[in-house]
C-alpha cells in the first residue's frame, strides 16, 4: 500500500485512516447550510482522511458567544464521521488591516478564540484549525510589509506573532491537553523584504511551544504576486512541499503540505521524502472528489483532473460573490441535491 493511504496519527491526539486532507474552501455559503454541508460530506466519502472546513459564518469567532451555535454544524459532522473522516472545523479573526486594530481589540483576540475553541470541542468536532495564513489578519499582523505598529503588536517578529502564540495558548487552555490544535499560515510571501522561511520557521516553533499539534503549511499573502495562493498552469506539481520541509526540519510535531497535489505519484513522494507527514488537495478534490477512492482501488485512469486555470472555482464564481462551481465536475455546487451520491464519471 501506498505510503498515502497508511493510517495516521496527529500528534497522538487524532487517528486519521489515511495521510489525505481536504485543504479547507472558501465555498460562498453559509458554513451551516446544507450546500455546504454536502460538499464537504461528499469529500469525506470520496475517502478523504481529515476535512478541514471553514466556519463561514457571519459573526466569526464571536458566534460562539451562543452556547447553542454549534448545534447547527452536527449534519456536518455526523456526516464525515459516518463516511470515516475525520473533521476539523476552522476558525479565523478577519481580514482587517493590522495597523488601524486598536490595542484593546487586539488584547481580546485570545480570549475569543479560547471560546471558539470550546465551541468547536462542544460541536462534536476532532480538532480545531487555526486560520493564520494568507488574508487573515494573523497573517497581515505577521508580515512586515502589513505590519508598522509600534507598539507590543509591532517591530520584532515575537510581538507581531504575539497575538497569534497567546490566540494558540488561549485555546489550548480552553480544551485541555488531549483536544487537537492546528495552525495554518503561510511560509512566504515571495516578496523581497517580507515573509520567508528565517521568519516562519521560528514562528512555526513558537505555535508549537505554545500547544500546537499540527502545522498547515501554506503560501501567499495580500503582498504576493497573483496566483500565489492559487498556483496556476505555470507551476510545477507539488509548489510548496519545499517550504512544508523547511517547516518540518524544524519541529516536533506534524507537518501538512500543500499546494497542486493531484497525483499518486506528487504525494508519494512528498511523503516518501520525510517533506510532510501529510498532503492537502483542495481544487483536485473539487474536480474530482472521489480522488482518493479511486487511488485506492487502482483507477488512477479514471481520475477527473483539475486544469488548474481557476476558472470555476474562483474567477466565474467565487470572486463575484458567487457560489463555488467547477469546469471540470458539474455537479459541484448541488450535492446536497444528489444525496451525497457519484459526482463523477
Amino acid at each position: 500500500m501506498d505510503i498515502v493511504f497508511t493510517p495516521f496519527d496527529v500528534n497522538g491526539k487524532l487517528k486519521l485512516r489515511n495521510r489525505v486532507v481536504l485543504a479547507p474552501l472558501y465555498l460562498a455559503w453559509d458554513g451551516r447550510s446544507d450546500e455546504f454541508c454536502a460538499f464537504y460530506v461528499r469529500r469525506a466519502m470520496g475517502g478523504v482522511g481529515l476535512v478541514i472546513a471553514p466556519q463561514s459564518t457571519p459573526g466569526g469567532l464571536d458566534d460562539w458567544a451562543d452556547p447553542g451555535f454549534g448545534s447547527a454544524f452536527r449534519p456536518l459532522v455526523e456526516g464525515c464521521h459516518t463516511a470515516g473522516a475525520r473533521i476539523a472545523l476552522q476558525v479565523f479573526s478577519g481580514s482587517s488591516v493590522a495597523d488601524e486594530l486598536p490595542v484593546e481589540q487586539l488584547a481580546s483576540i485570545p480570549e475569543r478564540f479560547a471560546r471558539a475553541a470550546a465551541g468547536v470541542r462542544g460541536a462534536g468536532f476532532d480538532a480545531l484549525d487555526i486560520h493564520g495564513a494568507h488574508h487573515s489578519l494573523f497573517m497581515r499582523l505577521l508580515s512586515p510589509l502589513q505590519n508598522h505598529r509600534v507598539d507590543e503588536y509591532g517591530g520584532l517578529p515575537e510581538n507581531r506573532w504575539r497575538v497569534q502564540v497567546e490566540a494558540v495558548r488561549a485555546a489550548r487552555a480552553a480544551v485541555g491537553e488531549e483536544f487537537p490544535i492546528l495552525y495554518r499560515f503561510s511560509a512566504t510571501d515571495f516578496v523581497s523584504g517580507g515573509v520567508d522561511l528565517s521568519l516562519t520557521v521560528p514562528f512555526a516553533q513558537a505555535l508549537e511551544a505554545a500547544g500546537v499539534d499540527c502545522l498547515d503549511v501554506s503560501a501567499g499573502t495580500p503582498d504576493s504576486p497573483p496566483d500565489s495562493t492559487y498556483p496556476g498552469t505555470s507551476h510545477p506539481m507539488g509548489c510548496f512541499a519545499d517550504l512544508a520541509a523547511a517547516v518540518r526540519a524544524a519541529v516536533k510535531v506534524p507537518v501538512i503540505a500543500v499546494g497542486k497535489i493531484a497525483s499518486r505519484e506528487v504525494a508519494v513522494s512528498i511523503l516518501e521524502a520525510g517533506k510532510a507527514d501529510l498532503v492537502a488537495l483542495g481544487r483536485q478534490l473539487i474536480a474530482d472528489p472521489d480522488w482518493p477512492r479511486k487511488l485506492v482501488e487502482g483507477r488512477d485512469g479514471e481520475i477527473v483532473p483539475c486544469l488548474w486555470d481557476n476558472a470555476g472555482c474562483l474567477r466565474n464564481s467565487i470572486h463575484k460573490g458567487l457560489p463555488i462551481r467547477c469546469v471540470q465536475n458539474p455537479h459541484v455546487g448541488f450535492e446536497h441535491e444528489r444525496g451525497g451520491g457519484e459526482a463523477t464519471s
